[in-house]
């Protein structure tokens, strides 16, 4: 399972939904997208997320609320991370999410040596599980004061532009 999930363009809701993968396995470059309780299962090495966020003015962001990121495979644990930049304004959030011990303690990893990370949005709030301590991570990511309000991605106008049944969130 390569790269399952292509969240690359438009606004974009997910929720209560399942996904599996190894590496990259939700990509993209050019959505805002909120991942609404979901399941992130890491079945292999690798980070869960590529956001290819070009440039300052694209604004692709991809924010998980309420996940739970984990492994059924206990050699697993420390092997995988939340994300890494595919590109190098990569925007992701990780927020009151149950991270499991299949993430690495750094959290976020580089895409390449070559990477830079000076421009990347790599951000935690309100986490908790064996993979949500930050002591150790990576130094181009970073903590939240306040979590990101899902009107921030999908904008007011939301569950009326589009079918949404909101008693599923």
């Amino acid at each position: 399972m390569f790269r399952i999930l292509c969240a690359n363009k438009g606004r974009e809701l997910y929720a209560r939904s399942y996904i599996a993968g190894a590496v990259d396995f939700i990509f993209g470059l050019q959505a805002k997208a909120w991942f609404e309780s979901c399941d992130l299962e890491s079945v292999g090495k690798g980070a869960v997320t590529a956001n290819g966020n070009t440039n300052s003015s694209n604004l692709s962001e991809y924010v998980f609320n309420n996940a739970r990121v984990f492994s059924s495979n206990a050699s697993m644990n420390g092997t995988a991370y939340l994300g890494r930049p595919w590109y190098p304004y990569a925007r992701v959030v990780f927020q009151n999410s149950k991270l499991g011990d299949v993430i690495n303690p750094q959290g976020w990893q580089q895409w390449n040596k070559n990477n830079n990370t000076a421009n990347v949005y790599f951000k935690e709030y309100n986490n908790y599980g064996r993979g949500a301590n930050t002591s150790q991570r990576v130094s181009f990511s970073g903590q939240l004061d306040a979590p990101v309000n899902i009107t921030d991605i999908l904008l007011s106008n939301y569950t009326s532009e589009w079918w949404v049944d909101t008693k599923f969130l």
